[in-house]
């Protein structure tokens, strides 16, 4: 996300990170979205799974035998190629997360930390959002047997991806809290 900083905005927030070498962490906030991700990652498993049994019915009642196999191995190449961009974007959340975690952080840096993290929370609202109006403009079973296989994809697509970057995020925010403490 430094990107969309000015550099005099990014050596701003740079500057605290070279100072202190042995600074003093408090890592509360980042303990609590862990145990907020954890939840949410269950949350979503147990959508996957529901989702993935609802679908094999509608799978079996249409006499399409291999629609569910087919439909779960596209969602996870999808997922597989969307895995370093959700991997990069929970990396990125973390350093902003690790950097507001900074005790003696200035206002300014503060500011600065606050608009990274709104920049990658529009990011993920919108593929949130188009994600939820792809699957509620496609068009039902009764319309083609194939928008099944479709909305299958998608659903479970966008759950994978979902739980791939909770887990990425639980995963780099735990690594770098044992790196700095």
């Amino acid at each position: 996300m430094t990107i969309f900083l000015h550099e005099s905005q990014q050596a701003l927030l740079n500057s605290d990170k070279e100072k202190n070498f042995m600074a003093s962490y408090n890592f509360t906030r980042l303990k609590r979205l862990t145990i907020i991700y954890n939840v949410v990652q269950v949350a979503m498993l147990g959508l996957l799974i529901f989702m993935s049994y609802n679908f094999m019915l509608v799978f079996a009642k249409y006499g399409m035998s291999g629609g569910f196999v087919k439909s779960f191995g596209v969602a996870i190449a999808i997922q597989l190629l969307l895995l370093y961009p959700a991997w990069w974007l929970s990396r990125q959340d973390v350093e902003i997360e690790v950097d507001a975690a900074l005790v003696g952080v200035t206002p300014d840096q503060l500011v600065l930390l606050r608009r990274k993290r709104m920049i990658g929370d529009i990011w993920k609202l919108s593929v949130l959002g188009a994600a939820i109006v792809f699957i509620a403009m496609s068009p039902g079973v009764e319309k083609a047997r194939g928008a099944s296989l479709i909305l299958a994809i998608s659903y479970f697509a966008f759950l994978l991806v979902g739980i791939t970057y909770f887990q990425c995020f639980n995963f780099i925010a735990k690594k770098r809290s044992k790196e700095l403490s």
